[in-house]
């Protein structure tokens, strides 16, 4: 797929927890990506952020979900962008975490705005009409950070071949879910030694996280790279 550079309208910005912002851009020109791609935004003349895509293909507008971290040089000059009616460039798409063509049970595996690129797959998923079992385990270090756990349980409601885990690792007293790491909770429910074995899927996150997630799992049976992910590209690692 042909990457593209065009200039792209920020139609709303609107927060969604204490630092997370869903941001809606209108580009000048149609823009053809797949369900988990991502695309880049000119932070400077030679500074380009990557974020995931939080929107099917097709939505008139595209969605990102966008994590304000102070003190970062990259997040600061983006912020001060982040306004109504202000016009940035984007270059897209880019990915390779993309749905397969034929049905299968997946396991999709994020932390915090790492659901940003599940909710594209999960929607992508959901319009066609997917029946093979999802599975989506979504970790932040506290329930704030479940920024869209609405949206979330609203999907396991509609569509009964879908399953959400969510966990954190820092409750309250109010918290009705697992109190526990992503890896601590993908532990709990694949424990023999064989039981990953089969699991195919994605898993969005930091490096750490990422690496973290595919340790346990590969220690559970499951092949190297089962669970796609972007990191592999940008932060590649060794499984010799």
């Amino acid at each position: 797929m042909h990457k593209i550079t065009t200039p792209a309208v920020i139609k709303s910005v609107e927060l969604l927890s204490n630092n997370v912002y869903q941001v809606l851009l209108q580009p000048e020109e149609s823009v053809e990506f797949q369900a988990g791609q991502y695309l880049e935004i000119a932070v400077t003349e030679t500074t380009w952020a990557p974020f995931s895509l939080a929107c099917a293909p097709g939505d008139q507008l595209l969605e990102l979900h966008v994590q304000y971290l102070p003190g970062r040089d990259t997040s600061e000059l983006l912020q001060k962008q982040l306004t109504e009616g202000n016009q940035l460039t984007l270059r897209l798409p880019s990915g390779e975490c993309v749905l397969p063509k034929q049905e299968q049970p997946l396991l999709l595996v994020a932390a915090g705005t790492g659901f940003a690129q599940m909710k594209s797959l999960l929607e992508e998923a959901f319009k066609r009409n997917w029946q093979a079992p999802l599975t989506l385990y979504w970790g932040a270090r506290n329930v704030e950070g479940l920024y869209a756990l609405p949206q979330a349980l609203a999907w396991e409601k509609q569509h009964s071949n879908f399953q959400l885990i969510p966990c954190v690792d820092l409750a309250d007293a109010h918290w009705k879910g697992r109190n526990a790491s992503l890896t601590e909770s993908l532990a709990m429910d694949f424990i023999e030694g064989d039981s990953a074995a089969q699991v195919k899927g994605f898993v969005s996150g930091s490096p750490a996280v990422v690496y973290a997630v595919e340790d346990l799992m590969m220690g559970r049976g499951m092949p190297a790279k089962a669970l796609l992910s972007d990191a592999h590209a940008y932060a590649p690692r060794n499984y010799a």
